[in-house]
């Protein structure tokens, strides 16, 4: 699979040079999601077809120019749709970037929650300009990793437990 390369719109880099005249940094906090294929343009300020807005779980600055971000699609009454096109929503509801393509990147179900990971190479903004605001749901395979190497790891002992009391049992039947 080819990167997700996003255009940084027009009005997402004054939104990204106004913050940083003010001494902050512009924050992600929103993915919008939508079904319209098309080659996108820097003159957007929204999706054409926005179907779900969602909460970050997570972010980290990979490098100046690279931010990691994560989030998680699961709304079991909500519409199913292909997702053909992707924003990233800074806190004041501008679009900062968007993606879009014909080829759909991905299904949203109501019976399997979608985890999206994407990683933002932002070379046309200052160094650090961008930073990103989660729910703080480390969505990351490392963590999940290691809760499920914990749970195995606890069902084993769960395990071997019922084993050792099954042979007890047994040798206290059999009169040992």
């Amino acid at each position: 699979m080819t990167a997700l390369v996003p255009v940084i719109t027009t009005a997402g880099l004054a939104a990204v040079f106004n913050a940083e005249s003010d001494g902050l940094e512009a924050r992600i906090t929103h993915i919008a999601l939508g079904d319209n294929g098309r080659q996108p343009s820097k003159d957007e300020f929204s999706l054409v077809n926005e179907r779900r807005l969602i909460p970050v779980a997570d972010g980290e600055r990979v490098d100046d120019h690279q931010i990691h971000v994560t989030a998680v699609v699961d709304d079991p009454d909500a519409p199913e749709f292909w997702v053909r096109e992707v924003g990233f929503m800074l806190a004041d509801g501008t679009m900062l970037a968007v993606w879009s393509d014909t080829r759909p990147l991905a299904y949203v179900s109501n019976n399997v929650p979608l985890l999206l990971a994407f990683d933002l190479r932002l070379d046309a903004l200052p160094a650090e300009s961008v930073t990103v605001v989660g729910t703080g749901a480390d969505l990351s395979l490392a963590a999940w990793g290691e809760q499920y190497t914990a749970n195995a790891a606890a069902l084993v002992d769960q395990m071997a437990r019922h084993v050792e009391l099954f042979f007890r049992v047994n040798d206290l039947e059999r009169g040992r």
